[in-house]
């Protein structure tokens, strides 16, 4: 007896002080579990046909808040003058959520601080009544606030670590520093789907001081048990929804629309002969639902897609010209500014999409783990790091590519392509040069692949955020040399070494060859130098020094797995 009435004492302290869904119905007509007899809710007559609705009003003084958008993933609909939404929900739905307005906080969990906007469909009454309750921006709506995009994070057991020590305090370092900041993954969370380290990562992104909005990529839809598509899209998404909720859905901030969506389309055949287990794209249902949601979305302002699979041309391994990229362009070109933000390619590159005379920015961001947490840097050379987007109004003020561990002017590396790169523990793991760019040297000829024909004594940039507002120069004894050429579809071979060499790899996407690469020889051999950038925003970066040895490069030799 004394059992039973601890454990009943203990269900209802549970009960009581779990206000962790603030807007569930509880024991209120048309609640959960109650049959689904809904007729009317805050004076608004309910749908003979309707099967999901509810009421959102403000926390405060209950008032119920009109246009409101919610969804069920498939069909969206705003809320009346009553602050009433309902809808035939789609039999394929398992969450409800809305759209957080501007003028309203982002709901966080009173568990675990992420963002709590949605609510699972846990029954299948006639009727599934669910309501939400909004908190007023004490300040009204953020017009000026902070985005951080992080791209493939991409943790397993053995690293999970490096993204809790170094990442994590970097973010939250640097968040003290900017206004209003909102934080967003891109995709590839995990690196196969596992539902252990989805438990470590959404410990990771827990209660910390801003708030982790999340997008899902083609390695959180893998069979968590073999990393095969032995299994369906519905059931590959189920890690993710679970813990982090819907993965089509948007918010509000400031001026800005912000979409994040799932263009993996896992367990279909890759185009273009690719072998990966998935297509990119977006399903019919998908298109018709970001229709619906930017339909509610006035034309004065920004949006933001975010997504895992880059647009860029739309071929082989990009977002699929025959699953709605032209119709997504098209969309997003009927807004004041739109952008595309991306991961999944574990570099930097920056396209701009020219769409019915409106350009549409596409940021591919290097990733968060760069090569798969093996170093401290991507395939190109580009840094782990994260981009920071600073917002004002419907625009995009100001934005950067920011290093892991490292302050804002880290843009630049520079080399001197007379120097051959070596490292004192090469063969500690037994591997001889591999050959394929040995011997690792901008000035010679590697494997079957010229350099470009560098004139001797230059110097070689790699400037990983650079786009066509750039400009890159090298300068001497005050004067300017002249502008830095481009170093097209080439290899940064200080990169290519580590991998290929110390840490021993061998994959073709190691050394993977970008358009940021930049040359010019000195005026004056063996004097100093420096390197200018300038983004066009009124920032100029700059480097004085060759970067010839491996110092600092996490880790230094071959990372051991805890």
């Amino acid at each position: 007896m004394r059992y039973l009435i601890t454990l009943c004492a203990v269900l209802l302290m549970a009960a009581s002080c779990s206000d962790d869904n603030p807007g569930s119905p509880g024991a209120s007509p048309g609640g959960p579990g109650n049959g689904g007899s809904v007729t009317e809710i805050n004076g608004t007559k309910i749908d003979s046909r309707t099967t999901l609705c509810g009421l959102i009003s403000d926390a405060k003084s209950g008032t119920g808040i009109s246009g409101v958008m919610v969804s069920d993933g498939f069909n969206c609909v705003q809320t009346d003058a009553n602050g009433v939404y309902q809808l035939v929900r789609d039999s394929r739905a398992t969450i409800v959520f809305y759209s957080t307005p501007a003028e309203y906080e982002v709901y966080r969990s009173l568990q675990n601080g992420l963002p709590y906007f949605y609510r699972p469909i846990n029954d299948r009454n006639p009727v599934f009544r669910q309501d939400f309750k909004l908190t007023r921006l004490a300040g009204g709506k953020e017009t000026k606030f902070t985005l951080f995009c992080l791209a493939d994070p991409q943790t397993s057991a053995g690293n999970v670590y490096r993204f809790v020590d170094e990442t994590l305090p970097d973010v939250e370092s640097t968040a003290k520093k900017n206004p209003n900041v909102y934080a967003v993954t891109l995709g590839d969370i995990t690196d196969n789907n596992r539902k252990d380290i989805w438990t470590k990562m959404k410990e990771a992104m827990s209660n910390r001081s801003i708030a982790f909005f999340q997008t899902i990529g083609n390695h959180d839809h893998l069979n968590e048990l073999n990393s095969s598509v032995a299994t369906t899209y519905w059931k590959s998404i189920e890690n993710f929804q679970n813990t982090f909720g819907p993965q089509n859905y948007s918010f509000d901030r400031g001026d800005v629309h912000i979409v994040c969506m799932d263009n993996v389309l896992h367990g279909e055949k890759a185009e273009g002969g690719r072998t990966e287990e998935f297509a990119c794209g977006f399903y019919d249902w998908q298109y018709e639902w970001l229709k619906q949601d930017l339909a509610y979305v006035p034309k004065d302002k920004m949006v933001i897609l975010c997504a895992h699979i880059p647009f860029r041309n739309g071929g082989a391994g990009d977002h699929s010209k025959s699953r709605y990229h032209t119709e997504t362009l098209n969309l997003l070109a009927g807004f004041a500014e739109a952008h595309l933000m991306i991961g999944h390619s574990h570099y930097n590159e920056n396209k701009i999409h020219t769409v019915n005379g409106k350009e549409i920015y596409e940021h591919i961001h290097g990733a968060v783990c760069g090569q798969f947490w093996r170093a401290s840097f991507n395939a190109d050379g580009t840094p782990n790091g994260y981009g920071i987007y600073e917002i004002d109004g419907a625009h995009i003020a100001d934005w950067y590519y920011k290093a892991t561990g490292k302050n804002r002017d880290f843009q630049i590396r520079a080399y001197d392509s007379e120097h051959t790169y070596t490292h004192p523990r090469m063969n500690e793991n037994g591997l001889p040069l591999s050959g394929k760019y040995a011997p690792y040297c901008f000035q010679k000829k590697y494997g079957t692949i010229l350099t470009g024909n560098l004139p001797s004594n230059s110097v070689v940039a790699n400037v990983w955020n650079c786009d066509p507002d750039w400009t890159v120069s090298l300068w001497q004894r005050g004067e300017k040399v002249g502008d830095m050429k481009p170093f097209l579809n080439k290899q940064d071979l200080w990169v290519a070494y580590w991998f290929y060499e110390v840490y021993g790899c061998g994959w073709n996407s190691i050394s993977t060859a970008r358009d940021h690469l930049f040359y010019l020889q000195l005026k004056y051999p063996g004097e100093a130098f420096e390197v200018q950038a300038d983004d066009g925003r009124g920032h100029t970066y700059k480097v004085t020094e060759f970067t010839k040895d491996y110092d600092g490069v996490l880790y230094d030799f071959v990372m051991k797995d805890r």
